[in-house]
């Protein structure tokens, strides 16, 4: 198994100690491409209320890193205080 899917594991099964004093599951959504490289990576998630763009409020797993995004693709993502981590394509 790639160490991200390992990690991305962990998170859902043991979440941390903000995930145990939280009465909510943690939210995995699903993220669609809106802008593809040269330009920076944008991407939106929850109907397109939540709009993460690269360098700013958008991370990514090497996985995701290494990927060719193409305008209109979805992507597996935690949104965690502000920020959105992409995970890895569905």
């Amino acid at each position: 198994m790639a160490y991200d899917y390992k990690i991305a594991k962990a998170i859902v099964e043991h979440g941390g100690r903000r995930a145990k004093k939280s009465p909510y599951a943690a939210a995995w959504y699903e993220a669609v491409c809106e802008q593809e490289r040269p330009q920076p990576l944008v991407f939106s998630a929850v109907d397109g209320n939540v709009r993460a763009e690269e360098g700013v409020n958008l991370t990514l797993t090497a996985t995701a890193a290494a990927r060719d995004w193409q305008k209109g693709e979805r992507a597996a993502a935690i949104l965690s205080s502000g920020g959105l981590l992409i995970l890895d394509r569905i």
